[in-house]
């Protein structure tokens, strides 16, 4: 029995180094001369995600409107104190470094134009943001260009949250995934591409909190690309995110951790509930009893997938195991500073009465938040790893058969969901001569519900 075992160890052991030579080679040289298609595949993307952005809610354009923090947070903090002393003004406990600079440009615009300015403006970054994945410098990960730009569709179609796309309150799950693709991307930077990535990646962590848990992943490159000399800039990367991360903790985002079970997290099957859960929000609507009925069946899924980690490991381990690992992050950071995993005084107290389980509150809870824009980011980590697995990534070419398959499943997932509701007309035109005149104002923003700007005369700067 010792000898079967040892046997395991050392078979394992040879696996995981094996995936570990394989993840290096493939890293350091992905990419290579390919400069101008890398270009070309990018700008091409950008253009088709810009388009589908629009596409998805020309009412973003076409009748441009402010969202929620946009007006009541951002631009009137603008109007009231400026920029750049709205840098530090922390809201839900952290800094918004690229709403408070939109905010900032944007009022340099005929008042009239500033809806449009924001919305356009996350638009862009939005488009950006996805298209990094088209890359070649991603073959590492998924080998086919073709399939990378199935994704990028597929990311911009996201099925999670009318609230989610085209406006800057929220243009931070983005940025979210444009950090944590740039952390992981593969084969030689330039010195401008340095650059580039350094700015992002500043503006990214100091807007989005999700974002600074991919720091660690800064830490690849310093370690696999001995011969490039200007690996420490991802070294720097790390240390701005851990010690931002830290100090964000501690100014604010720890007090919205509430009454957590931590108890539920020591039982595994919680755990693969929690993420059957969520993957099956993408597929049902979650307002009937189909979802209550089915969701328990997506273990299946959940064994198909794994069968294709498992079989891919020798080969691609590393990297699966990098998207698996960020898919958790983004499902477990999100349900945890949102009480996901609490319930509120009215909840437990319903549960006491009727002898009820806490697990079906959790679930409500999770579900609630999960098919908002809390979901957008899992949404786009299941996505990458639900192609990197299925897909040979030593295949440029592969059969039409899979693919053609996989697409129409996540047509389906995104079918009740792919042009947006526009949002109300709130008739921002009518309030110009009072913000020129810089009188006391009273603008409604949508959701209708969401406080008004309110600004008393003497408030203005």
């Amino acid at each position: 029995m010792k000898r079967i075992i040892d046997d395991m160890k050392f078979k394992l052991i040879e696996l995981f180094a094996k995936s570990f030579q394989n993840f290096k080679e493939d890293f350091t040289t992905s990419g290579t001369n390919t400069k101008n298609h890398s270009f070309i595949l990018f700008f091409s993307n950008f253009l088709l995600s810009f388009l589908i952005l629009i596409l998805r809610k020309p009412d973003s354009i076409l009748n441009a409107q402010l969202w929620a923090e946009d007006g009541q947070i951002f631009l009137r903090d603008e109007w009231v104190t400026g920029f750049p002393d709205t840098i530090f003004f922390l809201y839900a406990g952290y800094i918004h470094l690229v709403p408070r600079f939109i905010a900032f440009f944007a009022n340099l615009f005929p008042y009239e134009l500033i809806p449009l300015v924001f919305n356009l403006s996350a638009i862009l970054i939005s488009a950006i943001s996805v298209s990094i994945f088209s890359l070649t410098k991603f073959r590492y990960i998924l080998r086919s260009d073709f399939l990378r730009t199935i994704v990028i569709v597929l990311l911009c179609c996201s099925p999670v949250g009318i609230e989610s796309i085209n406006n800057i309150t929220n243009v931070h799950f983005f940025l979210s995934l444009g950090v944590f693709l740039l952390a992981i991307i593969g084969g030689e930077l330039n010195g401008f591409s340095y650059l580039l990535i350094t700015v992002y990646v500043f503006l990214g962590i100091f807007s989005a909190p999700l974002a600074i848990c991919y720091a660690p992943l800064f830490l690849i490159r310093p370690f696999l690309c001995k011969f490039d000399r200007k690996r420490w800039v991802y070294l720097v990367l790390f240390l701005i995110g851990l010690g931002y991360g830290i100090l964000m903790f501690y100014l604010g985002s720890r007090d919205s951790v509430v009454g957590i079970d931590w108890n539920y997290f020591v039982n595994l099957i919680h755990i693969e509930k929690l993420i059957r859960l969520i993957v099956a929000t993408y597929f049902m609507n979650t307002n009937s009893v189909e979802f209550i009925t089915y969701h328990k069946y997506f273990w299946i899924l959940e064994l198909v997938l794994l069968y294709f980690y498992c079989k891919k490991f020798k080969m691609q381990g590393v990297q699966t195991s990098i998207l698996l690992g960020s898919f958790l992050i983004t499902v477990l950071i999100p349900v945890l500073l949102r009480g996901g995993l609490s319930l509120n005084a009215e909840q437990a107290t319903y549960t006491t009465l009727v002898n009820g389980a806490k697990e079906s509150f959790y679930f409500l809870n999770v579900i609630n938040l999960m098919i908002n824009r809390y979901g957008l980011v899992p949404y786009f980590m299941f996505c990458i790893l639900t192609f990197v697995l299925l897909f040979d990534k030593n295949k440029i070419q592969t059969t039409v058969h899979l693919p053609i398959l996989v697409v129409v499943v996540f047509l389906f997932v995104i079918r009740n969901s792919i042009f947006i509701k526009p949002y109300e007309d709130l008739k921002w035109d009518q309030y110009a001569d009072k913000v020129k005149n810089k009188t006391d104002v009273s603008i409604p923003v949508n959701p209708i519900w969401f406080p008004k700007i309110e600004i008393k005369k003497e408030s203005w700067k």
